[in-house]
């Protein structure tokens, strides 16, 4: 058929039918059993690989916090060791300041 041919006058009942097949080819009818069975094995595959993200990074929080007590959770390894006590002190004195005010805030 010719691309650029103009359109032929078709009758009503011939439009209605190319309506009513097209219809029926676009209404969704569902999954097939092996779509669902791959959608299923996608899904527990998703899951796996999410449970094991998250023991990798509990299992690596938990070393960091044996290793360096509970600043392990706030400071990565380099930067632990280069803190003083001088600079735990500062964070703490900043912190409880940001505390104070955020409570101020809450009481007004």
């Amino acid at each position: 058929m010719n691309e650029n041919a103009p359109i032929e006058a078709t009758s009503e009942k011939q439009i209605k039918a190319i309506a009513a097949t097209t219809a029926e080819e676009t209404e969704w009818k569902g999954y097939t059993l092996e779509q669902l069975r791959m959608k299923r094995a996608m899904a527990l595959v998703r899951r796996e690989v999410g449970r094991e993200r998250l023991d990798m990074a509990f299992g690596n929080m938990k070393t960091r916090v044996n290793d360096n007590g509970i600043r392990g959770l706030l400071f990565d390894n380099k930067t632990i060791g280069h803190l003083k006590t001088a600079d735990y002190m500062l964070l703490g004195w900043k912190l409880s300041q940001a505390l104070v005010k955020l409570w101020a805030r809450s009481r007004k």
